[in-house]
Order: C-alpha cells, then structure tokens, then sequence
C-alpha cells in the first residue's frame, strides 16, 4: 500500500491500495488536494475554500514569499509569476529568512495533509514528488512535526517517506503504466 503525493502547480495523489490503483466510481478516488484543511482558508482553484492544495502548490509558496493573496479567476501578479518554486528554494539556501519563512509554512501545512492521507489510508510509505521536494532536506522536520501533530496513531506518523526527484519523471511514468 502505498500513495504519490505530487505537489507542483496543484497537489495530485496517486494511490495504490493492495496492488491495485485506487480509481473510484467517477475515477476522483485521491482528489486529497481538495480536501479542506480550513473552512475559513485560502480559495481554491476549484472554487472552495481551505483546500490543502490552496496551502501547498508552487503558487501557494510563492505569493507566501511574495506577501501576496491570489485570488482564483484572477490574473497572476507578474511579482508572483516572475518567481519559481525552485527560486524559492535557491533564495532559503542562501540563507533569505522570508524565503525560509515561505517554505517552512509550505512544510506545516504539507504535514498537516499528509496526515489526513495517513489518517484515511494507512499506507506503508508516501512517495512526495514536485518542485518543493528539492527542498526536502529544509522542511521535513517541519513537514513530519505537522504530520505527528494530526495522526490519530503516533506510530503510523513514522511512515516511511521517499522523495522523488523530479528528473525521474514521475508523472510521466504514472500517466504511461495507466495506458
């Protein structure tokens, strides 16, 4: 058992339950990007409010470092499309605390949500896979404190997490085994 977790321009989750994937009636099974992580959060892109993929995907990190709020329907501010995830990254690395600042609450709020997927599924491990996993070695602390913070079963918080680079090609050689 276990669950992809692809955090880029939405959060996508692929998961793998007894060998099998996980589909759904109406192929949404894994929608958790859309789970609410608050009622009173963020807008989504999909129109709700509070989706964990609201806190987490590269535009989510990057109007944090940028101190702005986007809204769905309207235009990118070019301040927030100018800037990449990886930028990010390369700024905490060089010791920016506003660009450390962004990724650490990326990471809580990451956490926060891996927790919900641990919480429904129970999986032996996460694969997390997106532009935000080069930062890994910066945020898991942060990412598995949240995590442990919302598991109903302090053992299941230990779940093994792999990071998937992002020249593996994840999606790709997800989209490919469906077909």
């Amino acid at each position: 058992d276990m669950v992809f977790v692809n955090v880029s321009d939405g959060v996508g989750v692929g998961v793998v339950i007894g060998g099998e994937v996980l589909r759904g009636r109406h192929n949404v099974a894994g929608e958790f990007g859309h789970l609410p992580l608050s009622v009173d959060g963020p807008r989504c892109a999909c129109g709700a409010v509070g989706c964990w993929e609201a806190y987490v995907s590269n535009l989510a990190t990057v109007s944090r470092y940028v101190g702005l709020t986007l809204v769905p329907g309207q235009p990118v501010p070019p301040e927030v499309a100018r800037l990449s995830v990886e930028e990010v990254v390369a700024r905490a690395r060089r010791g920016d605390a506003r660009a450390t600042t962004a990724l650490l609450s990326t990471a809580h709020y990451l956490g926060l949500g891996l927790a919900s997927i641990v919480n429904a599924l129970d999986p032996e491990r996460i694969y997390v896979g997106g532009e935000i996993s080069a930062a890994w070695d910066l945020i898991e602390p942060t990412v598995r404190a949240a995590l442990a913070q919302r598991a109903l079963v302090a053992a299941a918080a230990d779940v093994k997490i792999v990071i998937v680079a992002a020249q593996e090609h994840p999606r790709l050689r997800g989209a490919s085994a469906l077909v």
